[in-house]
């Protein structure tokens, strides 16, 4: 073989390798471009579910601020409730004590009212008792 072939062997083996490596790059830079462009959008819609996840939280904790805000409200109203039967008692009492003609009969009748009161206490876990049922008018420290 004459070294002119063999030269020119040489510099087309080099041209095509040359070839290879530029496709090679051109062709790995686009698979990176797209390989990025699909981890971005991966991760915007990873950023979307979490939003989404957020806001979903937020009305939950919105409707759990509700139900307190009522359970709140329905206390007060208890309250408010005891307060008025409270006030009804005494006006009971104080009427009762006028009448001498059912004096007795009152008195059997508040104190019965008097062991349901202390029954209810005593089931009752918002009312703190003594040992005899009494209310001591210090609230019941609730565990929760």
């Amino acid at each position: 073989m004459d070294t002119t072939v063999l030269i020119w062997i040489i510099v087309v083996i080099v041209v095509v390798l040359a070839i290879a490596a530029v496709v090679v790059v051109v062709t790995s830079k686009g698979r990176r471009e797209r390989r990025q462009r699909r981890q971005h959008e991966h991760a915007e819609k990873l950023r979307a579910e979490a939003r989404d996840a957020d806001a979903r939280a937020r009305e939950h904790e919105a409707g759990l601020a509700q139900a307190r805000a009522d359970a709140a409200a329905a206390t007060a109203e208890s309250e408010r409730a005891k307060a008025q039967a409270i006030h009804a008692d005494l006006e009971a009492e104080q009427r009762a004590a006028d009448i001498d003609v059912h004096a007795a009969e009152a008195a059997r009748r508040r104190q019965e009212q008097a062991e349901t009161l202390r029954k209810a206490d005593k089931v009752d876990p918002f009312v703190a008792t003594d040992r005899d049922g009494g209310e001591t008018g210090a609230p019941r420290r609730s565990d929760t």
